[in-house]
């Protein structure tokens, strides 16, 4: 493997850190748990267009802490392991580390009597995702390869990111509370990935004759850009219910790029590839109904068609080369759909200016267990999460939100991958999220609430600090 295709994944292991692979590669939480179908602020761009249409300007930041903490035990009599390979080929690894993902959106709405326009813009990576396995560098010497852990068959280090502009339109009824929205979105995806790799498919670490078998496969740098929507309604039937539905289009990218091929010891060859990237769409809707004054209930579901994932296979796609059109990476998917629900709660007046947020919620997983491997793997999770939002001084709102998300330990015992990724998976990942979102006013110099569904004269933080 060349220093220069080794440094490329290295380098973009860094930027993301150890990342997560959620819904699967999920990472979109913009504005914690104030974020959802029924939110109300500049990431409605991205959360449901139907609220672009508010009138007056803001401008959301946005920061994630993304964390994850994941393990794989593989055993040697569950994978067909020879005794005298099995210091090499099994036992326990983790990965774990951290990233920053910044995003940024704004909106700008105009009263227009019965009715309000509003246009925004956004620029987020809602999907992305690392792995970067430990090494055991106390490995047997005989077997070199050991050092990259036992994991490195299905991979050692991943990287992909799929960043995202978009502007939307939306439109708003006010007689009726009606209000609908498109965001056409321009995503450009790239991956990376290295793993350990022979040509026939196994694991062995050998040739028959004592020379070096066991090869490695790095596809760098492939990219593909695709245009996609996001479309959404919204009904704020009273002053205390309202719903929103938003519909976000998916895509199966071409992903193209560089393999370089190492098999045991022979000259590394370097061939084009390219290999396809399925995103499932992915359905939205929640409620928000407020039984007292002071509580806020959103109640959400969410369904994605991950079933697109059936398999994905990296191909040569060297026209001159003999191995033109060939398998170079043969991965089994066979996903599921998903199904996920969650319940969110706001909390009112227990503290001046301030909201406080608590969310939990359950997500089938998308891999079954025969395709599980420790690259890509989704088993059913829970999700835990406290936050706040505080009206500060001048119109801005800070969100904070810490989120749980822990999966389910999984057994493997039917892998039909090749080679085998029997044994047992766990996986945790941690979210804080910390949005800043700043007003600007609009036509009738009333500024938009950081506080969704209640008017801005009831939280006057700011027009404390002007009156000082």
């Amino acid at each position: 493997m060349t220093r220069r295709s080794t440094a490329a994944v290295a380098l973009a292991t860094c930027l993301l850190g150890g990342g997560a692979w959620a819904n699967p590669f999920y990472v979109g939480r913009y504005r914690g748990l104030a974020g959802g179908p029924v939110d109300e602020s500049g990431w409605n761009v991205y959360w449901n267009p139907a609220g672009i249409a508010e009138p007056g300007a803001r401008v959301a930041l946005s920061l994630q802490v993304v964390g994850r903490q994941g393990t794989y035990d593989k055993p040697a009599e569950l994978n067909g392991i020879p005794p005298e390979e099995a210091a090499a080929n099994a036992g326990f690894n983790e990965t774990g580390a951290l990233g920053l993902l910044p995003a940024m959106a704004g909106t700008w709405g105009w009263d227009l009597g019965d009715f309000v326009l509003g246009v925004g813009g956004a620029v987020f990576v809602a999907r992305a995702g690392t792995a970067n396995w430990a090494k055991k560098p106390g490995g047997p010497a005989e077997f070199p390869g050991a050092y990259d852990g036992p994991q490195r068959w299905a991979t050692i280090n991943t990287f992909m990111a799929i960043v995202s502009t978009g502007v939307g339109l939306g439109v708003s009824h006010r007689p009726t509370g009606l209000s609908v929205g498109v965001t056409p979105v321009a995503n450009f995806a790239t991956l990376s990935t290295v793993r350990a790799r022979n040509l026939d498919t196994s694991e062995d670490l050998f040739q028959p004759d004592g020379r070096l078998k066991e090869g490695r496969i790095l596809l760098e740098d492939a990219t593909d850009m695709a245009l996609t929507w996001i479309a959404g309604m919204r009904w704020d039937a009273a002053d205390w219910f309202g719903l929103g539905l938003t519909w976000h289009a998916g895509h199966t990218y071409d992903l193209r790029g560089r393999a370089y091929i190492q098999a045991g010891d022979d000259p590394e060859q370097t061939v084009d590839a390219k290999v396809p990237l399925p995103v499932a769409h992915t359905v939205r809707g929640g409620l928000w109904v407020a039984p007292v004054e002071w509580l806020v209930l959103r109640p959400e579901f969410e369904w994605s068609n991950w079933s697109v994932m059936d398999e994905q296979t990296a191909v040569n796609n060297s026209p001159n080369d003999p191995g033109y059109g060939d398998a170079l990476i043969p991965l089994a998917r066979d996903f599921d759909d998903t199904w996920a629900t969650n319940l969110k709660l706001d909390v009112y007046d227990l503290v001046p200016h301030t909201v406080v947020h608590l969310g939990g919620g359950y997500e089938t997983g998308a891999t079954p267990t025969r395709t599980h491997e420790p690259g890509l793997a989704e088993a059913d999770s829970f999700n835990l999460g406290l936050g706040f939002s505080v009206a500060l001084p001048y119109d801005v709102g800070l969100s904070v939100s810490y989120i749980l998300h822990q999966f389910m330990d999984v057994t493997v015992t039917d892998s039909i991958q090749k080679p085998t990724t029997n044994g047992t998976y766990t996986d945790r990942r941690h979210y804080l999220t910390v949005d800043l979102e700043f007003a600007f006013g609009s036509d009738d110099d009333r500024a938009p609430s950081p506080f969704p569904r209640r008017d801005p004269g009831e939280v006057a933080a700011h027009d404390d600090a002007e009156g000082e």
